[in-house]
């Protein structure tokens, strides 16, 4: 997956410090509050919110998951 660089917050963007990651189900968007010392690490898939996570690997890797999953979704569904 190619993630932006990251970003610190910028109006119109994110309020938080943000990487994203074009996909073919959506924007992939991982926000956190980077000033804090244990910040969390917030997930939208599509404009969606879809889950947390407590480092940004793990944010990452989960978003591959996700894809992963619905791609094996589609496949059932479209019998390949």
């Amino acid at each position: 997956m190619n993630w932006t660089e990251i970003s610190e917050p910028k109006k119109g963007v994110s309020y938080y410090t943000h990487t994203f990651c074009e996909t073919p189900l959506g924007l992939c968007k991982i926000e956190w509050k980077s000033w804090k010392e244990d910040p969390d690490y917030s997930i939208e898939i599509g404009d969606n919110y879809f889950t947390t996570e407590y480092s940004l690997e793990e944010a990452k890797l989960k978003c591959l998951i996700y894809l992963l999953d619905k791609m094996e979704e589609l496949k059932i569904f479209l019998h390949l």
